[in-house]
């Protein structure tokens, strides 16, 4: 009998092993592909925001949350247990399949990120396009070599159609080539007591007044995700107010050089990154330390980039709200030191809440629903430069990155406790979002 079971089970090896190859008409089920498709785009993703002008942490989050969905619907016709999640919100059957035509998964997701890029970074220099245009051919000669190229060429139609179908729908949301211009120039800046000013050294208009109003991929994620108005300003010296200023002035008088290597480390500089990408890096590394297969790899990115995406929306729709002053102006005028500056420069529009806390809280709330809360990780995003950083679970980086604004200068206890709250009800709303 146990020759009989072991004789079957070598049969069936030999005639299902093709089943094992990645590519091919034997194989049409996501979860037998390796990730390596989506890592690659993403990776290269993240180096056209540092290289494209105009791609700030709010452009740079709705670009991942278009790549991240187009990812997702390029491959989830060959996941049996997956919805689709842009169908319902473009109000189209958007990847429906051919008739009888056999789909390389990883083709049509080649295809689908070199046309959502293509597009999402048409301001982009033509040697960042020639990247574009030599990994798409690269892997499709690796697809051919595996497949057929009659399959891999109508595989990669199939991906264009669906890139196109969501490209042509996110011109709608409010920011569509949003990188030609982070300035409103019919914003009139409110003022009074309390309120935020153009902060030194630059001096800058607030960038984004109106990016709080853009389309969202959860209606009225920035409304039901808002947090509470901020501690009543005041200068007197017994008010809450002038205490939460005067901590941010006290703690930046004993600042250790390990505090300066958070700050530059969150900051990202200079390596021109910005906070969704280095939350997309960590990502990555988890997509990768995991060996993640390529349905869970895009389910990631999806989930994640609208996460960026929503938590941006959110944040800025509330410091438009509030218009809190910021660190530096209120140090200054109040405090009376004048000569008083930030670890990095303060970013260009109100204080009230902390962007990389309310951005950094989505990020790891989503991240742990995939690898579980307790899921440790090493963040290498400036290993050369400032080493890496080991967290003992996800909520722990988010956590630094929020405190390193608060260690710059840049950002009150407050905002940076009020923003990570903001990011989690963000990330608590993605996660309900029924891929399946």
């Amino acid at each position: 009998m146990k020759k009989f079971i072991l004789t079957f089970a070598i049969l069936t090896w030999v005639f299902t092993g093709c089943e094992e190859t990645p590519h091919g008409p034997s194989n049409n089920n996501v979860s037998k592909y390796p990730a390596d498709v989506a890592i690659k785009w993403i990776k290269l993703q993240q180096k056209l925001t540092k290289k494209t002008p105009g791609f700030d942490p709010a452009v740079s989050s709705r670009s991942y949350a278009y790549s991240g969905l187009t990812l997702y619907e390029a491959v989830v016709k060959g996941m049996p247990e997956y919805n689709s999640v842009a169908s319902p919100l473009i109000g189209d059957n958007i990847n429906a399949l051919p008739n009888h035509q056999v789909i390389d998964w990883a083709a049509s997701a080649n295809a689908a990120m070199a046309f959502i890029l293509k597009n999402l970074f048409a301001n982009t220099s033509e040697a960042n396009k020639a990247t574009i245009d030599s990994l798409e051919s690269a892997l499709n000669a690796e697809y051919e070599n595996k497949s057929t190229a009659q399959i891999v060429t109508a595989s990669g139609e199939y991906g264009r159609k669906i890139a196109n179908s969501i490209f042509e729908w996110s011109k709608g949301d409010g920011g569509h080539e949003a990188y030609k211009g982070a300035i409103d120039n019919s914003y009139v800046v409110p003022k009074g007591p309390g309120l935020w000013v153009p902060t030194p050294p630059a001096l800058s208009p607030p960038i984004r007044p109106s990016w709080g109003n853009n389309r969202s991929f959860i209606p009225n994620s920035a409304v039901s995700t808002a947090p509470g108005p901020p501690i009543t300003y005041s200068e007197n010296p017994d008010s809450d107010f002038y205490k939460m200023v005067n901590k941010v002035y006290t703690i930046s008088l004993s600042l250790t050089e390990e505090d300066v290597k958070i700050v530059k480390h969150w900051g990202d500089l200079p390596a021109n990154y910005n906070a969704p990408s280095h939350y997309t890096h960590i990502a990555t590394q988890l997509v990768e330390e995991n060996e993640l297969k390529l349905d869970q790899a895009a389910v990631t990115y999806a989930k994640h980039g609208i996460a960026l995406n929503e938590a941006i929306i959110s944040v800025f729709k509330a410091k438009y709200i509030h218009n809190l002053i910021r660190p530096i102006s209120y140090i200054r005028s109040v405090l009376g030191q004048a000569a008083w500056n930030t670890v990095i420069p303060t970013p260009p529009h109100p204080e009230y809440p902390s962007g990389h806390a309310t951005v950094g809280g989505a990020s790891y709330t989503v991240l742990a629903s995939i690898f579980g809360k307790d899921h440790a990780v090493v963040d290498r995003a400036h290993e050369n430069l400032y080493g890496a950083r080991s967290y003992e679970n996800l909520k722990a980086y988010a956590t630094e990155a929020a405190w390193s604004r608060v260690l710059a200068g840049i950002h009150y206890q407050l905002s940076a406790d009020v923003g990570l709250a903001e990011g989690e009800k963000v990330g608590d709303l993605v996660n309900k979002i029924e891929f399946k």
